[in-house]
């Protein structure tokens, strides 16, 4: 019997699942212990630094940010495989289900591992982000092709202008224009502007595409941004709550970007992973997930899902204890 060639989803989410186990011993254990001036005497950078903050400091740690930049190819491949999973379940409310779950079992092991302690509220685990993610394409594949009552076309309307250009806003001040206005004007009179913009050119787009008989294109756009704003509303609420999900409104336009193009697997991965990297510098090993995604033969392999599932919480629990064993505080 001839050999398939290229990877199954078993072969594709164990390099994923190893690349994360890098990237997470690093963050944890091997960051604590930098920490804790075991290995650097106190010559690695300033507590409460992140990744990006370590690549961008021009710090002497080679090995850590080999470590994180390696962590980088984990999550494009699970942004795929939750688009993957939309098109090939049996049930899609189980599907959610399971990652809602596991998203609760894990936020403990979490906490632990990342933080170095047992409660961390400001900041939730991944799975949060991907059955958010799911959650939000799920509503758009439902409604894509549906015929709908004008009054539910108004309210997506309204739903898209607000929420969506709230939203749109608050990435193009984050990721684009703070660092040119920052110490010049008032931020938050900036941010306003910004976000008023946004929200009433967003109600205008929409309108004039009603307004030339473009309906169709006004409703999925009204969709898309409908369904996009919400779900980055609830993953990034540092605004309002000061609480936030692995990776946050980043994630999830990453997965909306994969599933709207998810017809041609490389415009799929290349425009979810590019506008990773493009909006955030420590993303951009993760350009080496294209590669390997690219390997994906379209067949599932011989592997029992729940293995994945668990992996992450029990990793995460694994290096939590060795952080409390050893008194380790990664980022805490």
């Amino acid at each position: 019997m001839e050999k398939e060639k290229g990877l199954t989803a078993a072969g594709v989410k164990t390099i994923a699942m190893i690349c994360m186990f890098i990237d997470h011993a690093a963050a944890s254990v091997y960051q604590g212990l930098f920490y804790s001036k075991i290995f650097s005497g106190g010559s690695f950078f300033d507590r409460g630094e992140n990744f990006f903050d370590a690549l961008t400091a021009n710090i002497n740690a080679p090995l850590y940010l080999f470590l994180r930049a390696v962590g980088r190819i984990s999550f494009p491949i699970y942004c795929f495989f939750i688009v993957e999973g939309l098109k090939y379940t049996h049930s899609r409310w189980k599907y959610l289900l399971r990652l809602i779950i596991f998203a609760f079992i894990s936020e403990i092991p979490f906490d632990m591992a990342i933080f170095g302690r047992v409660i961390y509220a400001s900041y939730q685990n991944v799975y949060f982000t991907l059955a958010l993610g799911l959650a939000m394409i799920w509503m758009i594949d439902t409604l894509w092709e549906k015929q709908i009552q004008q009054h539910f076309r108004v309210l997506l309307a309204i739903g898209a202008s607000l929420l969506g250009g709230f939203n749109l806003a608050k990435l193009l001040y984050s990721y684009v224009l703070e660092g040119f206005i920052s110490g010049k004007i008032n931020t938050n009179a900036a941010f306003t502007g910004v976000t008023v913009t946004t929200v009433i050119a967003t109600a205008v787009v929409i309108s004039v595409l009603y307004y030339i008989k473009k309906k169709e294109l006004a409703y999925r756009i009204s969709l898309i941004m409908c369904a996009a704003g919400a779900a980055c509303l609830i993953a990034d609420q540092t605004m309002f709550l000061h609480i936030q999900t692995d990776y946050g409104a980043l994630g999830i336009i990453t997965i909306l970007l994969m599933y709207l193009f998810r017809n041609k697997k490389p415009a799929s991965i290349s425009s979810g992973t590019g506008f990773l990297a493009l909006m955030n510098v420590s993303e951009v090993p993760g350009l080496a997930a294209i590669p390997v995604i690219m390997l994906y033969n379209g067949k599932r392999g011989k592997y029992n899902k729940y293995i994945f599932y668990i992996f992450y919480p029990a990793h995460l629990l694994l290096l939590g204890v060795i952080c409390l064993i050893l008194n380790l505080t990664p980022m805490g």
